[in-house]
């Protein structure tokens, strides 16, 4: 098959984010004159060209970002005016994408580049020089490729399944008729992630508290961390349909030596549950990049402070997700009678998770109360839930002056993730209960929420799915869990709700219809993403082993 981004590119295209801040080099040769193999027998433009492969990691608005998957699932509604059509998550809920025109539709030629400039760098690899004041640079730089590399991979195959495995720099030019290639199966594509981060994991230190000024870039801890990730996905129903058994057992093992790295290196739970979200270096942080800033369109407080603070509010939590924070009294769901929970004061007593994570009406935010009613009522036609989020957002950031702002960093991975992959894979395994409990313990105790002192295999899973689904929340993970636990059919096929506050003092509440959401199941549809049609196109009549995903 022909990748529209791994047709044949003179490396120069690259060169100038390569070379944008290196005053000596530009002046010695213009970039557009720079030849591939002058890039790999200088280690410092190949890392540079390393650092460009970094480029693609996800973020938080850009499409498939964080904030904007939520809200194509039971978590957030992107409040958007009636009148518009969501970019992103609108086709999803109302399930009327197309193989011409979905979301995330061009990740598929972005992230097949990224993959291109892997196989460039390893091609060259031998060419690359040591660098004899950091004998390890080298090595470290395969390793962060071989990393990226199986990163891309990981977000390719959840996406759309089956995928072109591609290993080598392919050039059309030479050889056209050898770019129609097949669509590996998920085991294949799966076994090739495995082998990426094995090896880099080899050549990847633990972290670099030696050399902060490598912070953020891929490390050992990081490649474990997303080989247990990878086969906790793989495990689950989506991928393993037959239920194969030992797959949870490699994904329980994977997951442990992760867990267990992290810890041994430092890794902890910060006592703080929101400074994840809110310092920009943090111990339980594995993998991030930079959070876009504070102000103005794009800008994280902006789009999602609530209007009386001069934001947007774009991004407004579901019901069903507030609704699904436990009492921290008793740790019980709100459904249960016997968890305490009065609907006359339904923010009252939750799981202190909740207040880190949403905003809600009356709660105290820049020293008032929130009124959807006043200040923080929408802008005419916009649809809203009536609650805002909270994560990420600094209390301290000033929209109408545009101070108080500080950098934060957008979350790839932290510790309390491996704690609940860990507990998931275990306990699908039928592995140690005690182990179960004391990874799901670990992560509630750190907001003193009552332990969970286990039950059947069914009751853990359910426990772990709503930890996953409160600790995890507005960071991305919603969307591909409801997917591979192939429940995304029921949560995501129904009504989803805000909240109207009704009178002042002694309120009342009601909970109206947001949006009805649509999910087609008919032949695992929408469980997979379409390949985009002019990659369809250009195989037609030369490659009939390259076909369209089941319902598209």
């Amino acid at each position: 098959m022909k990748i529209t981004s791994i047709t044949k590119r003179f490396i120069w295209l690259l060169l100038p984010a390569l070379f944008a801040c290196n005053k000596n080099f530009l002046d010695r040769k213009p970039s557009d004159k720079i030849t591939e193999a002058e890039v790999f027998r200088n280690i410092e433009n190949a890392e540079k060209f390393v650092n460009v492969i970094y480029q693609s990691l996800p973020g938080l608005f850009q499409p498939g970002g964080a904030w904007i998957l939520g809200s194509a699932t039971d978590e957030t509604n992107q409040s958007i005016d009636a009148t518009a059509t969501s970019p992103d998550a609108g086709s999803f809920n109302t399930s009327s994408m197309s193989p011409m025109a979905f979301p995330m539709q061009g990740l598929w030629a972005e992230y097949y580049g990224k993959i291109r400039s892997c196989n460039t760098f390893l091609a060259n690899y031998n060419n690359i020089p040591n660098d004899p004041n950091y004998p390890g640079r080298k090595a470290r730089m395969r390793g962060e490729v071989l990393l990226l590399r199986g990163f891309y991979y990981f977000q390719l195959v959840i996406r759309w399944g089956d995928i072109p495995l591609l290993t080598q720099v392919q050039n059309p030019f030479d050889n056209p008729e050898d770019i129609y290639y097949k669509r590996n199966s998920i085991q294949e594509v799966v076994q090739a992630i495995v082998n990426d981060l094995n090896e880099a994991a080899t050549l990847l230190p633990a972290g670099y508290t030696d050399r902060p000024n490598n912070w953020g870039r891929g490390s050992k801890t990081i490649a474990l961390a997303l080989k247990g990730r990878l086969l906790l996905y793989n495990a689950s129903p989506l991928f393993n349909p037959g239920n194969v058994t030992t797959r949870w057992a490699q994904a329980a093992e994977a997951c442990r030596a992760a867990l267990d790295t992290a810890l041994n290196n430092g890794y902890i739970l910060n006592a703080q549950y929101n400074d994840a979200f809110t310092q920009y270096f943090s111990r339980e942080v594995i993998w991030s990049r930079p959070a876009p800033g504070a102000y103005r369109d794009g800008g994280i407080d902006q789009e999602m402070n609530p209007r009386g603070a001069s934001g947007y509010g774009n991004i407004t939590p579901l019901q069903e997700l507030v609704d699904d924070y436990e009492m921290k009294k008793t740790g019980l769901p709100i459904t249960d009678p016997a968890s305490e929970y009065n609907p006359q004061r339904p923010y009252d007593g939750r799981d202190p998770r909740f207040a880190y994570t949403i905003l809600y009406p009356g709660a105290m935010w820049k020293g008032r109360q929130l009124d959807p009613n006043g200040a923080d009522a929408p802008r005419p036609g916009q649809i809203v839930s009536n609650y805002w989020p909270r994560k990420y957002l600094l209390e301290n950031v000033n929209l109408f002056n545009l101070t108080g702002a500080t950098d934060r960093k957008w979350v790839l991975i932290r510790l309390a993730e491996l704690y609940l992959n860990y507990a998931e894979a275990q306990n699908e395994a039928g592995g140690s209960a005690t182990e179960v409990n004391a990874a799901i313990n670990a992560v509630r105790g750190r907001v003193n929420m009552p332990e969970y002192l286990g039950g059947t295999q069914d009751q853990t899973r359910a426990k772990i799915r709503n930890e996953r689904r409160v600790e995890l929340a507005l960071e991305g993970h919603r969307f591909w869990d409801v997917r591979r636990w192939r429940i995304a059919e029921i949560v995501d096929n129904k009504d989803v709700h805000g909240v109207k506050v009704i009178g002042q003092g002694n309120v009342t509440y009601e909970y109206p219809v947001v949006e009805k959401r649509t999910f087609n199941k008919n032949k695992d549809r929408d469980y997979w993403l379409p390949i985009p049609q002019n990659e369809i196109d250009k195989v037609a009549g030369r490659n009939d082993q390259f076909k369209q995903n089941q319902g598209w």
